[in-house]
């Protein structure tokens, strides 16, 4: 018999597909994309943290050698817990009919029931949570528990750290006791569903839908959407979700289906579809590319950041989710023509220095009108803007490269240069390599460790847990990194100038 945990539960939620390909062809799925990975290192801080709710909680958790949960041995342990009668267990684990779960918190109320509290990460109530939380309270009272309440607990955004972390101002706790009670209702019902669909030798037959991507990206996407052409109404620039799916179940699939049923579309849309149906030579807008370019100012300074945010504040000052600028790039180009220098800034890992970027960079970039060129420029703006809340010596001149900053992303999002290798995407990563497909020293591809911001974040954020060697090469990476940013954009540029001549 196949066990249903509440993982899979909500994944039959979800997806009665995804559910049983979890269960029958887990290797079908593709990894996991970095800021899911970055939302699983949150998720597993914030428990930990959530354990200072309660005075006297004990932990249950114990993992195997392959690092997995122990579910037979923490089952127990929770049992011996229960009958010692301990104010909380965290990670509570109840097995019983071929279901199993663990509690995040189980609460001790002394009159011989007991709560659930579960710690979200998320300030969204989404209905997969209560679905969790109902499914929790099930398999807990089939081995015989007595669930009084079910809480969720979030994380107070509001909060401001100032010393040690307090729990009980980190943390809202809400009694949603009364709103799970229609989802508990239908735990048995679904479970039943969910064997049928679990022992069943077929796939089920469910086509793409909302759920591929809410309200998480499903791992398995790559193999349910194989059926779709290369060029598909999915990858049509900005068209909405709802839009999408109304096409897709009117059988407009594909380009050419778009084409032949004449469906509306914006310029840039009907730009995207041409050029590949056409096979037509890259747009070009000369006028607007030398309109982009007439107003940048020499010395001009391509400035890239990382960031990285984190669910528990690290340092005074700090609030939950707020990014923090941990690391720039800064290439600076004094005329056209002339040689160009670059500066950098990666902060250490085991303090805060966040003032001293902020110092370092007013530094390296002058109070001399030059443009500050930066690709999606409003993270980098509202990186300035922070430190300039943060650091009231440097308030006026911050505000003021705040001011400067130039966006190199307009020039492909207002359509002045497109060609089919960007298939309708105009991120640094999608437009670099369709401008420069052979060139070896502008391919993230080959950075170690590091191939985009999520992943910058992650590893900046994990540094601490890793040994001196890891360390080392980790900072190497996250260096070349956001060095490859800054030269990406100064490629661009050059490559800009020679179109619009």
């Amino acid at each position: 018999m196949q066990h249903i945990s509440k993982n899979k539960y909500t994944s039959f939620i979800i997806c009665q597909r995804q559910f049983w390909l979890k269960t029958h062809k887990p290797y079908l799925a593709s990894e996991l994309d970095d800021g899911m990975d970055v939302l699983f290192e949150m998720s597993s801080g914030a428990a930990k943290r959530a354990h200072g709710l309660i005075e006297g909680v004990v932990d249950s958790k114990i993992l195997k050698e392959d690092g997995w949960n122990d579910i037979a041995v923490m089952r127990e342990k929770t049992r011996g817990l229960i009958e010692k009668n301990v104010p909380a267990i965290a990670e509570a684990t109840f097995s019983e009919k071929g279901f199993y779960c663990t509690v995040d918190i189980l609460k001790n109320n002394f009159d011989g029931t007991w709560d659930i509290m579960e710690v979200k990460t998320s300030t969204r109530r989404i209905p997969v949570y209560f679905h969790d939380i109902a499914f929790q309270k099930y398999v807990a009272q089939l081995c015989g528990l007595r669930i009084n309440k079910c809480h969720l607990v979030a994380i107070n955004n509001k909060y401001v750290k100032s010393g040690e972390i307090d729990a009980k101002k980190l943390f809202n706790i809400e009694d949603i006791t009364e709103t799970i009670d229609p989802f508990f209702e239908e735990v048995e019902k679904n479970l039943t569903t969910a064997k049928e669909v679990v022992d069943s030798k077929e796939e089920p037959n469910i086509d793409l839908n909302e759920s591929c991507s809410s309200p998480y990206p499903c791992s398995f996407y790559s193999h349910c959407s194989k059926h779709l052409p290369e060029n598909n109404i999915f990858n049509v620039y900005k068209m909405g979700g709802v839009e999408k799916f109304l096409n897709y179940r009117n059988g407009i699939v594909s380009f050419e289906d778009i084409r032949k049923n004449e469906i509306e579309l914006t310029d840039m849309q009907r730009r995207q579809v041409d050029t590949v149906l056409d096979n037509l030579n890259p747009h070009v807008d000369r006028d607007g590319i030398a309109g982009f370019l007439s107003q940048l100012k020499f010395p001009i300074y391509f400035l890239d950041f990382e960031t990285y945010s984190s669910t528990i504040p690290k340092y005074d000052g700090e609030k939950p989710f707020q990014q923090i600028t941990f690391q720039y790039s800064l290439h600076i180009l004094k005329k056209e023509g002339g040689k160009l220098k670059h500066k950098e800034f990666l902060a250490k890992e085991n303090k805060r220095e966040w003032k001293k970027l902020a110092e370092r960079l007013s530094k390296d970039i002058k109070s001399d009108g030059g443009s500050i060129v930066a690709y999606s420029k409003n993270s980098e703006i509202r990186s300035i803007k922070d430190m300039a809340k943060a650091f009231p010596h440097l308030r006026e001149k911050l505000y003021e490269m705040a001011d400067r900053v130039v966006d190199l992303l307009d020039v492909f999002q207002n359509g002045y240069y497109y060609n089919k290798e960007m298939e309708g995407k105009f991120s640094i990563k999608s437009v670099l390599p369709a401008l420069f497909p052979n060139h070896p020293e502008l391919d993230y591809r080959k950075n170690e460790d590091i191939k985009g911001g999520m992943a910058a974040s992650l590893a900046y954020a994990t540094l601490e847990k890793r040994d001196k060697k890891e360390r080392k090469r980790i900072r190497k990476n996250l260096l070349k990194y956001c060095h490859l940013d800054t030269l990406a954009m100064v490629e661009i540029y050059k490559e800009l100038l020679k179109i619009a001549k």
